[in-house]
């Protein structure tokens, strides 16, 4: 009988806590939902069905979806003070009525962060999955989410691919690419994970890009946004401004780039890199370059250079400088099938691309390095790992990887000691991978999100 009516006794708590868990839960289900009929009674679909996901989105157990909720309703509930605003002005202009509308608004607004009080609550924080309680989810949804909000709201052309086809659904776009960022960074936390996770999302940003590319010349339009071609070689980020004397966008966009993350441009962003990485995979174990690979890739840079300021003073028309951009992108797809397919490394991005070398040396600015710990017992099964000939044995010794080190961080996993990780100036090395991460895969899920820029 005492063992019959202890179960009696904690059946009856634990509905009684489930009960008092879903009415916890309701009160920001409703306030998601009111919100998004508020945006579809404005015409604003996009948002609309943004907070219908969110309602879903909310029960996602992850430490950090707890804020993102949060900081929703907080952004709701000033939407709805705005509008009140709005209304309760226009009508005191009109001179219509207007303290209903200010109480309704009011209650409503005050709902609205009242539920964004009850996601700080002792039992909805325990209720989330506290095993990883790292910010950096959290810093890439914010930040992804922040920048692609200002390219939605702020600039002239419609650059996400939804805000494209359907006007107002960038914002759902916007949604989805914070989401996948901060999903993204928990994987990227864990460095094993990392190393295999890497290459597949860094091929998947090059698929959405050239499949962009392909749809637009097959009629597709709206995938070429202005209309204007450029073809896909990075080398012409340096050879088309040159060749012009304009349309400088992608070179600041590439220094931009270098200087918040550093190299890791050509491990994580280059739309051509990732197929070099594919390329190269084919063989399991990284053989050496010669030291004369260096060399090639300089006198490449300076060719590239000294070509495309010919062309322009020489008045080449935009065909013939077309079809050396084609030529000098077939010579690296070659490349990459012949070489790298054969020695396992990225011979293309080490020592055939100039705007890999140019990576390198701008990327020195950034205040992001690899090191490699006093600890280190050199037994080179980093090498082993590294597709960017940046770990010889001399580099080792010397603590730092070489010269076309990317910061892909493919070493860390591979070190059984730990002893290679991030480094920052004045925080652990820990943290500096944590930052690192939230920077270059928010700028992964941007530059994803507006590939054809």
């Amino acid at each position: 009988m005492g063992k019959t009516a202890d179960i009696h006794f904690s059946t009856a708590v634990e509905d009684s806590q489930n009960r008092c868990f879903t009415i916890l839960f309701f009160l920001p289900g409703l306030s998601f939902l009111l919100i998004a009929a508020h945006f579809l009674r404005w015409g604003e679909m996009g948002l609309s069905l943004s907070c219908i996901f969110m309602v879903g989105a909310m029960l996602w157990r992850r430490f950090w979806m707890r804020n993102v909720a949060q900081m929703f309703l907080l952004l709701a509930a000033l939407r709805w003070v705005a509008t009140a605003h709005f209304l309760v002005s226009m009508r005191i202009g009109h001179g219509q009525p207007w303290l209903r509308m200010l109480a309704i608004l009011g209650a409503v607004a005050g709902v609205t962060l009242l539920s964004a009080l009850i996601m700080s609550s002792r039992r909805i924080r325990r209720w989330y999955d506290n095993s990883t309680q790292s910010q950096a989810p959290l810093a890439a949804f914010v930040l992804t989410a922040s920048l692609l909000g200002l390219v939605q709201n702020y600039l002239p052309l419609p650059m996400l691919l939804l805000e494209r086809y359907w006007p107002g659904f960038g914002w759902l776009q916007v949604l989805l690419m914070s989401f996948y960022a901060a999903w993204l960074t928990e994987k990227f936390l864990y460095p094993s994970v990392a190393a295999c996770l890497r290459p597949r999302i860094w091929l998947l940003f090059s698929v959405v890009f050239f499949a962009q590319l392909f749809l637009g010349l097959a009629g597709f339009k709206e995938m070429l946004m202005t209309g204007k071609l450029h073809l896909p070689v990075p080398a012409l980020i340096i050879a088309g401004p040159l060749y012009r004397g304009r349309d400088f966008f992608m070179p600041i966009l590439f220094v931009a780039t270098l200087l918040l993350v550093g190299p890791a441009w050509c491990s994580h962003l280059c739309y051509f890199g990732a197929w070099d990485s594919l390329s190269s995979r084919s063989c399991q174990v990284p053989g050496h370059l010669p030291a004369y690979a260096a060399k090639i890739r300089f006198l490449l840079l300076v060719l590239v250079s000294l070509t495309a300021l010919l062309l322009r003073y020489l008045y080449v028309g935009w065909l013939a400088a077309a079809i050396c951009a084609a030529l000098f992108g077939l010579a690296g797809i070659a490349v990459m099938l012949v070489v790298s397919r054969r020695n396992g490394v990225m011979t293309h991005c080490v020592s055939f691309c100039p705007a890999g070398l140019l990576g390198n040396w701008i990327g020195r600015l950034s205040p992001f390095r690899m090191r490699i710990a006093a600890g280190c017992v050199e037994c080179q099964v980093c090498r082993k790992a590294c597709r960017y000939n940046a770990l010889h044995l001399d580099d080792i010794r010397s603590r730092r990887p070489g010269s076309t080190c990317t910061l892909c961080g493919d070493c860390i996993s591979a070190c059984h000691s730990g002893q290679i990780g991030y480094s920052l100036p004045w925080v652990s090395s820990q943290s500096a991978r944590t930052i690192f991460l939230a920077l270059i895969i928010s700028l992964h899920a941007i530059f994803m999100a507006v590939a054809r820029i």
